[in-house]
């Protein structure tokens, strides 16, 4: 698939028969009514077609085509049900589900998947799918977990480090916009290291007014943009994957920046990320950085 630059602006979603990704598609679709988006389906039947492969008889592909539009047709009827004022197309693809995310995903706004499903998008997920998006996607990608809140905070929790990207920066603020939300920086740093002495001296309390200072500086620029914006620093104390799980129960989203790997559909997202995706309950935000 080639980049076409006439697509209308829109939140793509890969679906299966899992409740988990039924869930992501209801998620995705109000996501789309909140940014003024449009939603595509898409369902990936990875179907066997290289060269010295054994190839199944025709009347699988077209089995599995028809049972992959009934599914799109259902959840299609439920999203639209739940945002009528939404534009939702659908699509089933032949390809593997990371080569049909990632390939979408370069005429998209967002892409956003479920987890631990029964084969599909969201069978493969964490062991592959999730984690290819999560360095290969060319926008966004969301991961959801499971029941969200009817009615979350109107929050959104970015997760920054030292020399932080602007780029997931800027994406938190945008969805704070969105949402009509505040955003709350959190950065997370662990004293194991620091002796008994060294927290009898306050260092505690003085490294957490320097990373805090540090917090203030990284969003500086991108904060005058948005003026409107609430927006709180979070020092917190501790190992950074359940200390951001921690901070953002509740929230809207969990936003966090990952580095584009640069191989061919490798899985490269680092340990912090794969440990959110693995065991947020909050829908997380990958914002990729070249």
């Amino acid at each position: 698939m080639t980049q076409n630059t006439s697509a209308p602006r829109r939140i793509v979603v890969g679906v299966d028969t899992s409740d988990n990704a039924a869930r992501a598609a209801v998620w995705a679709v109000r996501e789309a009514a909140d940014r003024g988006l449009a939603l595509h389906l898409v369902y990936a039947l990875d179907l066997p077609g290289t060269a010295g492969m054994v190839l199944e008889p025709p009347e699988y592909g077209r089995k599995q085509h028809q049972a992959g539009a009934a599914l799109l047709a259902a959840i299609t009827g439920k999203v639209r049900e739940l945002c009528p004022n939404v534009v939702v197309t659908s699509e089933v693809s032949e390809l593997s589900p990371a080569r049909t995310l990632v390939a979408l995903s370069q005429d998209a706004e967002l892409v956003v998947t479920g987890t631990r499903g029964h084969g599909g998008f969201a069978g493969m997920l964490l062991g592959s799918v999730s984690m290819k998006l999560a360095a290969h996607s060319h926008c966004p990608v969301i991961v959801v977990r499971g029941e969200q809140p009817n009615d979350p905070l109107d929050e959104i929790v970015l997760g920054v480090e030292s020399g932080e990207h602007e780029a997931p920066i800027r994406f938190a603020f945008e969805a704070a916009v969105a949402h009509g939300a505040a955003l709350r920086v959190v950065r997370a740093w662990n004293p194991a290291n620091l002796d008994r002495d060294l927290y009898l001296a306050g260092v505690l309390a003085d490294r957490n007014r320097a990373f805090a200072d540090d917090v203030a500086d990284l969003l500086k620029g991108v904060r005058e943009d948005y003026p409107g914006i609430q927006v709180a620093i979070s020092i917190v104390r501790g190992n950074a994957v359940p200390a951001l799980i921690n901070e953002a129960s509740g929230a809207r989203m969990l936003v966090v920046g990952a580095r584009r790997a640069q191989g061919p559909l490798s899985v490269g997202a680092g340990y912090v990320v794969q440990g959110l995706l693995a065991h947020s309950g909050t829908p997380v935000a990958v914002v990729l950085i070249n």
